[in-house]
């Protein structure tokens, strides 16, 4: 079945008609450009400016500790009020997969972009520890060089639904032994390249290791972890200042609470459109991400004070009470609380709330003026559903830009994709480069319809050749299944992307640590149109 995202989708590669396009997302640009002309035409947010210089003190503390306060972080800190164009993605370990390098050279290309309009939109990456603990969370999955399934790395010792801000940077015989376990893993791929370029290959895997071994080192949490992987890269290497958010941070809760008593107050007209949005979908016999919300809907989890495990909790109307309840099934311990129905005070709760989904941003709106939020599918679905609810409420709320999908290559692939089994099936064809020369001369050329056109035909090639691989199945040691794992995630049924299956680090051995960024900050422009799949022709 359809889902929302894919008329969104049709809306920006043939301007179809999108039935209540309004209703759903306020506005879908075009381009990134045309992203940012609508964010600077819209009304100026009204924020706290008291909890906004608090935020900021927060900030600049947390990059001072980290040592990643440039003074790029530290001006963009400094001008928040001007307005932000905003990103996330769950902490994991090892720093996760290469679609968090991606959001953020998206994040990058629209700062540059409204510089270069006269309003410029500080960048801001929210690294998410609120959420609980699972196994996507806990667990990275390396390309294997005998066949096409994965070779997964376990965080080991947590328990499922545990917010991920209870986990500690303090077990180096875990790093270390996975640290070889890498390694040993990329020394078996050294086979598929040139001998002249072996030598280079084992620093980069080496550059890569010191990495994420010292910034363990230098971090106490995951959370830290994460920062400092992609703070260096983002503001130490590329200078581009990106503002990183930690979502666990006590004084930024403070900060959200205000958030959850106005949806509190305005709880059943929420109810209410959230449930009508969601039955539009259905009506427009499309498929929704989530269930409608019941009559004892809460907008924010509790976290167990004995064990941080994320506690759903249900909320009842009790003549002018909103009483909260729920049960810790770790150690079996009931909360309860209750405010004042038409004056709810959650301030003696605070460093204990967490947002669920829908409102994740709504929260962040109260002292943080976003005008633009980078999404992936997933969040573009799901927040059609919420967008129309939030607005009924009276909250301003961003534009959601879909960032670009994209493919790399590596010497493995190329190995494989040459060969007469996978030729025929492989990327890598006259037509394909084509595309690719085309975007690229269109990008630098400012040609924005060559350069829409160019994009939409390679996106949709990408596609078919997808497409096709996936109705063919050999063995997991065939040529064919280690072409669809290594260039497309595939190597199981639920996994369908490279830069969501595997981690960032892969493709960061063949650019270099120092390219890997800047690899998928240079395949975006103004005149990008948004979504759609590129292709970074990475080279050692």
């Amino acid at each position: 079945m359809q889902t929302i995202g894919d008329f969104y989708d049709a809306y920006i590669k043939n301007k179809e008609d999108f039935p209540d396009i309004d209703y759903f997302y306020n506005d879908v640009p075009q381009t990134y450009g045309d992203a940012v002309d609508l964010a600077l035409s819209m009304p100026e947010f009204k924020i706290d400016l008291n909890k906004l210089q608090e935020a900021k003190e927060v900030l600049l503390n947390y990059h001072k500790k980290l040592g990643l306060l440039t003074p790029k972080v530290k001006d963009h800190i400094l001008n928040l009020e001007k307005g932000v164009v905003i990103a996330g993605q769950q902490a994991t370990i090892f720093g996760g997969s290469g679609i968090i390098g991606n959001k953020i050279a998206a994040l990058a290309n629209i700062n540059e972009i409204s510089k270069e309009k006269g309003k410029e939109l500080i960048p801001v990456f929210l690294v998410n520890t609120h959420d609980g603990i699972q196994p996507e969370i806990t667990t990275i999955h390396l390309p294997n060089n005998q066949s096409s399934t994965s070779k997964p790395i376990i965080l080991q010792d947590v328990k499922d639904g545990v917010t991920l801000n209870t986990i500690q940077s303090n077990n180096p015989s875990w790093l270390y032994e996975n640290l070889n376990i890498i390694r040993n893993n990329f020394n078996e791929f050294k086979t598929t390249i040139d001998k002249d370029n072996q030598k280079l290959f084992n620093e980069k895997v080496d550059h890569v290791l010191t990495f994420l071994r010292e910034t363990y080192r230098a971090s106490l949490n995951l959370g830290e972890w994460v920062t400092l992987i992609w703070g260096i890269q983002a503001n130490i290497i590329n200078n581009w200042g990106i503002v990183f958010l930690p979502s666990s941070d006590e004084r930024i809760r403070d900060l959200t609470t205000s958030g959850y008593e106005y949806i509190l107050k305005n709880r059943k007209e929420y109810i209410d459109e959230f449930n009508s949005a969601t039955s539009k979908i259905k009506e427009m016999n499309l498929k929704s991400t989530t269930a409608p919300k019941k009559n004892d809907y809460s907008p924010f989890f509790y976290e167990c004070l004995n064990d941080g495990y994320r506690i759903k909790l249900t909320c009842t109307e009790n003549e002018n009470e909103l009483q909260f309840h729920g049960v810790c099934p770790i150690d079996e311990v009931e909360y309860s609380f209750a405010v004042d129905k038409n004056n709810p005070d959650l301030s003696s709760y605070s460093k204990y709330l967490s947002p669920r989904l829908d409102t994740n941003q709504a929260i962040l709106q109260t002292f943080l003026p976003t005008y633009i939020r980078i999404s992936g599918p997933g969040e573009i679905n799901y927040n059609a559903q919420v967008i129309p609810p939030i607005r009924k409420i009276g909250i301003q709320f961003p534009i959601y830009v879909k960032y670009t999908r994209m493919l790399y290559n590596t010497p493995w692939i190329e190995k494989i994709a040459n060969d007469s089994t996978v030729e025929k099936h492989s990327l890598f064809t006259k037509d394909f480069f084509s595309f690719l020369g085309k975007i690229a001369k269109s990008r630098r050329r400012k040609e924005k319809d060559q350069l829409r056109e160019a994009t939409i035909t390679l996106t949709d090639f990408i596609k078919s050749r997808k497409s096709e691989l996936e109705k063919l199945k050999e063995t997991p040691i065939h040529l064919l299944e280690k072409y669809k794992s290594y260039q497309f995630g595939m190597y199981d049924e639920r996994h369908h992307w490279q830069e969501v299956s595997w981690p960032w680090f892969v493709m960061a051995i063949i650019t270099g640590l120092n390219d890997c960024l800047a690899s998928y900050k240079r395949y975006y422009s103004g005149d990008l149109p948004i979504g759609g799949i590129g292709f970074i022709n990475s080279r050692l």
